[in-house]
């Protein structure tokens, strides 16, 4: 019998049939010569059977009232249309989110210019306008992109020294390198270097000109420490220019409020790259490998119509820090931070020679501290020479 039903194996049914009493029924079955490929009694009162399509057409011509019929599940050919007539919304709208994400995908959303120099970037701009490279227009092949770039650099020979356009996705990346002319060197104007502040000179150096302070001299801002000339041993005065570096002690005074519970979230060095959907802003996929952690995301595939996009997202894995201080360890991690803030904050510092703390009050939220600070410093500016001071002094 599994060889005669082979052939229509894809027109197969599961069908529950229930009754008083069930024997009549399959009489009924044999009686009708009705070809059935499996019978499975269940109990007295119901039974199913696997037949095919056709045999199935003649089963439901047997009229009865006290016998029900029911379809449990369909098998080959007829699940695949039954799937495809309950779903066809959805296969519809998936095809055409599909075809849209194939269609836009030749399509550019972005072109980035990457320069830091604003009016290479406005021109870079106006000549790819020129040839269509520009959002929502149809990329170009990698022959036309070239030809491209010949054509913007033979335009523009005196500015531009190379151009590199490359395709990443639906957006388009361009690097271009600005030609440097050699410009004739200027003459620089005489110079003294004088004190940016008031301070303790600790060390000068002088590559040229003529130092007036040294070591352990106390100055005050605008003194000259290297002037812009050399005297000769007739005393008179050749102008020049001063060159030099002069490292001092300067002084500051500041407040400062440092917290007693500090939260800091940390990169642990863990990361993974994943691929996911987002449909309406957002994720279709949840994330369950990383409790906490920081993404960049690059769009691979977008459909603007259907508000969906495929997204190549980088996961680097974060730690948070959440730690409370006693007033001690606070007081130093906040002598550690007012050490990175002055360096940062200003580069002509060498070191932090010394912090003396000269208040310290605290409450149950934070330290606070009123501090003295030294340090070592660059003091030394250019300050243009009068050549009319020098020839007075002649």
């Amino acid at each position: 019998m599994r060889n005669r039903y082979l052939d229509k194996w894809k027109s197969i049914l599961k069908v529950k049939v229930e009754g008083k009493n069930i024997n009549n029924y399959i009489k009924k079955i044999i009686t009708n010569k009705i070809n059935i490929i499996k019978l499975i009694p269940i109990s007295n009162k119901e039974i199913h059977i696997i037949l095919t399509y056709p045999e199935y057409q003649k089963l439901t011509k047997i009229k009865t009232v006290i016998y029900k019929t029911t379809i449990l599940s369909y098998m080959g050919s007829l699940k695949i249309k039954n799937n495809l007539k309950k779903n066809n919304i959805l296969i519809f709208f998936t095809l055409l989110g599909i075809i849209s994400l194939i269609i836009l995908s030749r399509f550019i959303f972005k072109v980035e210019i990457i320069h830091q120099d604003k009016s290479i970037r406005v021109l870079m701009k106006e000549e790819l306008d020129k040839y269509n490279i520009k959002k929502y227009h149809l990329k170009k092949s990698y022959q036309e992109l070239e030809s491209i770039e010949d054509k913007i650099l033979k335009n523009n020979k005196d500015r531009l020294e190379w151009i590199e356009i490359i395709e990443i996705g639906t957006k388009y990346i361009v690097r271009v390198e600005e030609r440097k002319i050699t410009k004739e060197k200027i003459k620089k104007p005489y110079q003294n270097i004088v004190s940016r502040k008031e301070g303790i000179i600790v060390k000068v150096t002088a590559k040229s000109g003529e130092k007036l302070k040294t070591t352990n001299d106390y100055v005050k801002k605008g003194d000259i420490i290297i002037a812009g000339y050399i005297t000769l041993p007739d005393n008179s005065k050749v102008p020049t220019e001063a060159v030099g570096e002069v490292l001092g002690e300067v002084w500051y005074t500041t407040k400062l409020d440092y917290p007693f519970i500090y939260k800091e979230s940390k990169l642990t060095g863990k990361r993974r790259t994943i691929y996911t959907i987002y449909f309406n802003n957002k994720r279709l996929f949840k994330n369950k490998k990383y409790h906490t952690f920081k993404s960049k995301n690059k769009i691979l595939l977008q459909s603007l119509i259907l508000n969906i996009c495929l997204v190549k997202e980088k996961q680097y894995e974060t730690k948070v820090l959440d730690e409370v201080y006693t007033e001690d360890i606070a007081k130093n991690k906040a002598l550690d931070y007012i050490k990175r803030k002055l360096k940062k904050d200003n580069p002509h510092i060498k070191k932090i020679k010394e912090i003396k703390i000269l208040t310290s009050t605290s409450d149950e939220d934070s330290i606070k501290l009123n501090l003295f600070i030294k340090a070592i410093e660059d003091i030394g500016e250019e300050s243009l020479l009068e050549k009319s001071i020098l020839e007075k002094e002649n």
